[in-house]
């Protein structure tokens, strides 16, 4: 599987591997590093092998550290954008709370055919969007497995 820079040009997709899209100028000034953004990803894959989009996103700029799509035409990072101020506005309401109301774990988009998932990593500055045909995957495997990816 092959890691490829966001203004590289994507080869045509190999056996056994979806190229992963590295979003390499939002990666420059991330907290989160490269490293990392990689291991998540191909732990989803490796797990979730029906999955139709993932993506790590920052969540304070919106910025998509890195993706992988198996839908032409669709773009994950404009998504992860709208997603990441979903998050921005849920920690928000949850600060307002009275007492320590805690920290967000994940939000689940449920539409007819499809199941999103953002899955919000301990300290609240990066997520994993995740997409996946709701008849190929069951809602309680997409949580545990993106919970025992972002430790």
């Amino acid at each position: 599987m092959g890691i490829y820079a966001a203004t590289d040009k994507l080869p045509a997709r190999r056996a056994g591997g979806t190229p992963i899209k590295v979003g390499s100028a939002a990666l420059d000034t991330s907290e989160i590093s490269l490293v990392k953004v990689k291991k998540v990803i191909k732990q989803t894959l490796a797990q979730l092998p029906a999955l139709t989009t993932v993506a790590v996103v920052e969540v304070a700029t919106g910025n998509c550290l890195a993706h992988v799509s198996r839908l032409r035409g669709f773009d994950p990072a404009t998504v992860a954008a709208h997603h990441a101020e979903t998050v921005r506005q849920q920690q928000q309401a949850l600060a307002a709370l009275p007492g320590r109301a805690g920290r967000l774990d994940d939000i689940l988009i449920p539409l007819r055919k499809q199941l999103h998932l953002i899955r919000v990593a301990r300290n609240g500055r990066w997520f994993v969007y995740l997409a996946v045909q709701a008849q190929d995957t069951s809602l309680a495997l997409a949580r545990e497995v993106l919970k025992s990816i972002i430790v």
